[in-house]
């Protein structure tokens, strides 16, 4: 959850910089992931500025009509051409003068902003959109405009409250009081000692009652505890103002209109989830918390039909379904830009029963993340009251008198009784009285004196509280655990050497993965066809109680987990795969077990990638002999080639083994059989080569044969990526350059990674044709790849059109595609 530290400022005073906050607060056990800037890396001379005049039109370009603008900072003039459609004179705006800086295009660069001359007429800076600015993706409505009390000249960074920094905050389930803007400051206001100063609310109510506007009815009170409706009339919807809209995008939301950017401002900085229903459209003016009905359906605020069940909430109107209560709204009653007349909802929702209906839709949202978690239920009244006089301030409407406030059966607020003893009995050590109930104050925590003990009233925004030891632990996190006493227990310290076994793995595995190698941790498990289709000379080890069929016996063959890994990649359209695996085997030995240790590696697909210098050329069971012989090398270990292996899986006609000096066979390789493959479903071919761990160790242990290779290996430390989960797509492009051009290989590549955008993956030249004339075709391979969704033809397409046709133009080459 993203919090503005500035946000925060407003209602504690801190001198604390934000790290520094940050630090307080996961020393008291809020968790901050990290602290960022607000402002776009790169923005920098951003002024506000006035268009005085439109002086004369120069035609269009690309659509849009040109226009030279006369644009004031209060101090200058400047000339400057704009093709947004809602320039226009009066209008306040983000204007870069001359040697102002915008975002690049690309992470981390920045664009310069010059004087330049446009169709012949010199333009004395730019006015900015949202995208521009890289303050959110607009750009089609035009420049960002601002309020005409936005002062002349002002720095927009610091106008727009861009100057701030943003708390990335991890809150636990058990914390939903920490999930808003005030609760992070309740928070810091207890750990500082400064004083928290809530949001002021002020609702200025007019007109009719609202209980002439609107009723209420819970007909699933067990789902539905409490709900209140507040009605706002004589809206104007409308965008809102710049400093709401900055504050939305910095918590990572897309402002949308006055109206609706209320109820998720308010949503950020009380804590309680709003929704507004466009009045006009709920039938009757009457609310109806129900269960849903078997077989209903009705449409989200996404656009997506969704199917309802009768163990859901749900939001209606005596006709429909309006809402799913806790998740999301409906389409039938959204707030649009004709809606005058508002109803505003503020209610409290079953935990379980929202984390149900979201979890059975696939819907994840804001209000569905705090309302699973335990909103406050006292809080109703003043987040309703707030997002109302929000709503009236910066829509011009007038709220009508009255909320109601349906509360079938209010909740009685817990008692704890805290005894001083108990704290030092717990902590070892125990705060004076009058700091413990200090804190417990600051956190917001009523607190009566009771002789040498205190007594604490819970509010309801502390559901995690309900027991004498949650209110010492209360105590401690803010007193700070540092003041717990330490006590060294006597003890005696005996190093621990690295056992032989563990840096004889260590070497191998820095072998293999320098060999270009991927290492592949797979389940000790297998099942009964794999178990078949590699089988040994005994019965795999059967599970008593597995947890499923496909885990039903212990592994007992060394390939099993690596033929699973390469399988696994090729069903992703990974062709060419080089994977190993340090792993054990389970086998009766000798009236008991015996757990062998292997160095499995298996290869597929080709030798390398793809190249116009050179053919393709597929591994053969040479790439496997050649890495079993590198591995054993690296434990200073020689071997030579015997036929004769006894492990099952290869080919018979491709299978041979490393051989010590004293005849034990030290690995085995060869060529994955058909059978194999078929039963790992795996169509390609297959090489693959064992190294007997134990057997290397003992051959390195005779005397007279070099070790050095089990020497301590040097720390490092290292990240796992999981495998891309939607396949990637490839494209081709060739160009056709005429002799003596000055468009080179290397500047072609770095614009088309520039006009590919996020989705390339790979570029590889694999083709240069020379014509008999001096020209030269060139071609490339482009691999895009989403992590999160599979890529269509039409995106692909449009791409591959923008690169081919952006080198044609950048570098006057012919695209072979044309």
């Amino acid at each position: 959850m993203k919090i503005p530290y500035n946000w925060v400022r407003e209602f504690v005073e801190l001198s604390l910089s934000p790290e520094a906050a940050a630090d307080r607060l996961v020393n008291a056990g809020i968790e901050v992931a990290s602290v960022t800037r607000v402002a776009p890396a790169g923005l920098s001379g951003i002024v506000v500025g006035e268009i005085e005049a439109i002086e004369r039109e120069l035609g269009e370009s690309q659509g849009h009509r040109l226009v030279l603008c006369r644009v004031s900072t209060g101090r200058e003039r400047f000339s400057v051409i704009c093709g947004a459609p809602n320039a226009a004179v009066g209008v306040r705006a983000a204007f870069a003068p001359p040697g102002a800086t915008l975002p690049g295009a690309a992470a981390g660069e920045t664009r310069r902003i010059a004087v330049a001359r446009i169709r012949g007429v010199e333009s004395q800076g730019m006015l900015c959109s949202e995208r521009e600015l890289g303050l959110g993706d607009e750009h089609e409505r035009g420049i960002l405009t601002l309020a005409q009390d936005a002062p002349l000249g002002a720095d927009l960074v610091a106008h727009l409250g861009l100057d701030d920094s943003v708390l990335d905050v991890e809150i636990t389930p058990n914390r939903p009081d920490c999930l808003s803007v005030v609760g992070v400051a309740r928070e810091l206001a207890a750990l500082t000692g400064a004083p928290l100063r809530a949001p002021e609310i002020a609702v200025k109510e007019s007109g009719e009652p609202v209980s002439d506007l609107a009723r209420v009815r819970i007909d699933a009170p067990d789902l539905c505890a409490r709900y209140t409706v507040r009605v706002i009339s004589d809206v104007r919807v409308g965008p809102s103002p710049a400093w709401m809209a900055a504050r939305l995008r910095a918590v990572g939301l897309r402002p949308i209109s006055n109206v609706v950017d209320v109820t998720n401002y308010v949503l950020w900085e009380l804590g309680h989830p709003l929704h507004a229903f466009d009045h006009a459209t709920v039938r009757a003016s009457t609310i109806v918390v129900r269960r849903g009905r078997v077989g209903e359906s009705f449409r989200t605020l996404d656009g997506q039909d969704r199917e309802l069940a009768d163990s859901m909430c749900v939001i209606a109107d005596p006709e429909r379904a309006i809402g799913l209560a806790g998740v999301m709204g409906g389409a039938n009653t959204e707030v649009s830009d004709a809606t005058t007349r508002v109803l505003l909802e503020s209610a409290w929702f079953d935990p379980a029963t929202t984390r149900r209906t979201a979890r059975a839709l696939g819907l994840r949202t804001d209000a569905a993340y705090r309302f699973e978690r335990g909103a406050d239920i006292e809080a109703l009244v003043a987040a309703n009251d707030r997002a109302a006089q929000l709503v009236a301030e910066l829509a011009g409407g007038s709220v009508a008198r009255g909320l109601l406030d349906v509360y079938p059966r209010p909740r009685p607020r817990p008692r704890v009784r805290l005894r001083m003893s108990r704290v030092g009995r717990v902590l070892g050590i125990a705060p004076p009285r009058a700091d413990a109930r200090r804190i417990l104050v600051g956190l917001g925590l009523p607190v009566e004196d009771r002789g040498e003990d205190l007594e604490v009233d819970v509010p309801s925004f502390r559901r995690d509280l309900a027991v004498e030891d949650d209110l010492v632990e209360e105590i401690i996190r803010v007193w700070g655990y540092d003041k717990i006493p330490s006590t060294l227990v006597p003890t005696t310290v005996q190093l621990v050497e690295r056992p032989e076994r563990v840096r004889q793995a260590d070497v191998v595995r820095r072998a293999l993965a320098a060999a270009g190698l991927s290492e592949a941790v797979g389940w000790t498990f297998t099942d009964a066809p794999h178990a078949a289709a590699l089988p040994t000379s005994a019965e795999p080890l059967a599970l008593v109680n597995p947890l499923s069929q496909d885990a039903a016996f212990l592994r007992d063959h060394p390939l099993a987990g690596v033929l699973s890994a390469i399988a696994l990649n090729l069903r992703r359209q990974h062709a060419s795969v080089r994977l190993f695996e340090i792993a054990r085997t389970y086998e009766r030995r000798d009236g008991g077990t015996a757990e062998p240790r292997w160095a499995a590696l298996a290869v597929s697909g080709q030798r390398g990638e793809p190249a116009w210098y050179r053919a393709v050329e597929s591994v053969d069971v040479y790439d496997a002999k050649g890495l079993a012989e590198h591995a054993l090398a690296t434990l200073g270990l020689a071997a030579t080639v015997g036929m004769g292996g006894t492990l099952s899986g290869f080919e018979d006609d491709c299978h041979g083994a490393l051989v010590a000096a004293d005849g034990t066979v030290l690995a085995e390789f060869g060529e994955i059989s058909a059978r194999v493959r078929a039963a790992f479903d795996v169509e390609a071919p297959v090489f693959a080569a064992v190294v007997s761990l134990d057997a290397a160790l003992e051959a390195a242990r005779t005397p007279g044969r070099a070790s050095a290779g089990l020497g301590d290996s040097s720390s490092g430390t290292f990240r796992y990526e999981p495998l891309p989960r939607y396949p990637a797509v490839q494209r081709d492009v060739a160009f056709v350059i005429e002799a003596g051009s000055a468009a080179t290989a290397a500047r072609i590549e770095s614009a088309m990674r520039e006009l590919a955008g996020a989705l390339l993956r790979g570029l590889t030249p694999f083709d240069v044709f020379r014509f008999p004339d001096g020209r030269r075709s060139l071609a490339w391979r482009l691999t895009f790849q989403a992590e999160d969704r599979t890529l269509t033809d039409e995106e692909i397409n449009a791409i591959q059109e923008r690169v081919a046709r952006g080198v044609s133009e950048r570098f006057h080459v012919a695209w072979r595609g044309v």
